[in-house]
């Protein structure tokens, strides 16, 4: 199972011929192994204009595995946050919530986001 972040997901509704969209419809192929989370289904279901493509998208992303963020992944969160911050790295909270998110359950998110690389660093997310 594979966390999969907003950036990869504009990638592939975008841009179809992306290395990215190939390895994300490789990952939905392969026992749809592709997950979400509430974020990145708000994220990317708000940038979409036309009420057609969002209805398709929003059931499309509705079939995937999903995960329930809960209190103990914003502690988490928090934690990490103030870490990285003392190191001078500063991401949008949101990124560390995911990044929580993926450390706590144990699974590897794929992204496009570079400052991931930095979280990654300082803590045990894995990056797909």
């Amino acid at each position: 199972m594979v966390l999969i972040d907003t950036s990869v997901w504009i990638d592939f509704f975008q841009a179809s011929e992306s290395s990215h969209a190939a390895a994300l419809e490789s990952l939905i192929r392969d026992n749809n192994r592709a997950m979400i989370c509430g974020i990145i289904l708000q994220e990317v279901l708000q940038g979409i204009r036309d009420n057609t493509s969002y209805t398709l998208t929003k059931d499309r992303l509705s079939r995937l595995p999903y995960l329930e963020i809960d209190k103990e992944t914003y502690l988490y969160a928090s934690s990490l946050y103030r870490i990285l911050r003392v190191k001078g790295i500063t991401v949008p909270p949101v990124d560390v919530t995911l990044a929580g998110l993926a450390v706590q359950r144990g699974i590897p998110l794929y992204t496009r986001d570079e400052h991931f690389k930095a979280i990654a660093k300082h803590s045990g997310l894995k990056l797909f």
